[in-house]
C-alpha cells in the first residue's frame, strides 16, 4: 500500500510539473517583453552573463552592455548549449523592476535565439510534425524549427510590433489574421503563432 502511495504521488507532481510548463510563442516574446536586444556573451559566472549589445531592436535602454540572470535548467527544460563567452544571440527579456534585474523570457528559454553566422533558428515550441518544422542541427543538437536570415528575423520582428495593434484588432472583431506575406518566412511564423498568443492573452 505505501508504494502505491508514493506512486500516486510520483504521477501527481510529475502531471502538475508538466501542466505548469507553457510554451511562450513568438509573438509573445516580442510584444510582452521589455528589451528586445542582439548582443554578444562577453563574459558569465554561476548565476549571471553580460551581453554587449551590437543592436537595440525594441525597448529603451542607452547603455553598452547588461547583466542578464542565467536561465536555471528544470525538469522541463534546459538550455541548449550551456553558455559560452563569444555566443550571439537575439535575446527577449522583463525586467523586475523590485530588484532590478534582467530575465529572458519563457519557462523553457524560448526568449534566447543564438545566432549561427548570418542565420538564426527558431524552434517549434510545441514539437508539432504538422507545423512544416524541418530537423535542423542546433550546434550539434537536432532540433525541429525553422531557419531564419537574421537580417528577415530582425525586420519581421519590427514590423509585428509595427502591426500588432492592427493585428489584435481585427483578431477581436472576426477571429482572423492577416495573410501571410509570402515575403518574409519569419514574419509569417509570426503571424502563424498569433491566434495562440491572443487566445491565452483574452
Amino acid at each position: 500500500m505505501r508504494y502505491l502511495i508514493i506512486i500516486l504521488i510520483l504521477i501527481v507532481v510529475g502531471q502538475k510539473t508538466y501542466a505548469d510548463y507553457e510554451p511562450t510563442p513568438l509573438p509573445q516574446l516580442i510584444i510582452d517583453s521589455d528589451l528586445i536586444l542582439q548582443g554578444k556573451i562577453i563574459r558569465h559566472d554561476s548565476t549571471t552573463f553580460t551581453l554587449i549589445i551590437s543592436d537595440l531592436i525594441k525597448g529603451d535602454y542607452t547603455l553598452h552592455s547588461i547583466q542578464i540572470q542565467k536561465f536555471e535548467d528544470w525538469t522541463c527544460a534546459n538550455r541548449l548549449p550551456e553558455y559560452q563567452t563569444g555566443q550571439e544571440e537575439i535575446i527577449f527579456l522583463k525586467a523586475n523592476t523590485k530588484t532590478n534585474e534582467w530575465f529572458t523570457m519563457g519557462a523553457a528559454n524560448e526568449g534566447e535565439l543564438l545566432i549561427q553566422k548570418d542565420s538564426i533558428i527558431y524552434e517549434d515550441i510545441y514539437y508539432d510534425s504538422k507545423s512544416g518544422c524541418k530537423e535542423l542541427d542546433y550546434f550539434d543538437f537536432k532540433i525541429c524549427g525553422w531557419i531564419y536570415l537574421l537580417t528577415d528575423f530582425k525586420n519581421g520582428v519590427s514590423e509585428y510590433i509595427r502591426n500588432f495593434e492592427q493585428i489584435e484588432t481585427q483578431y477581436m472583431v472576426d477571429y482572423s489574421l492577416p495573410e501571410m506575406t509570402r515575403e518574409n518566412s519569419a514574419y509569417d511564423r509570426m503571424i502563424a503563432e498569433t491566434t495562440t498568443f491572443l487566445i491565452f492573452k483574452e
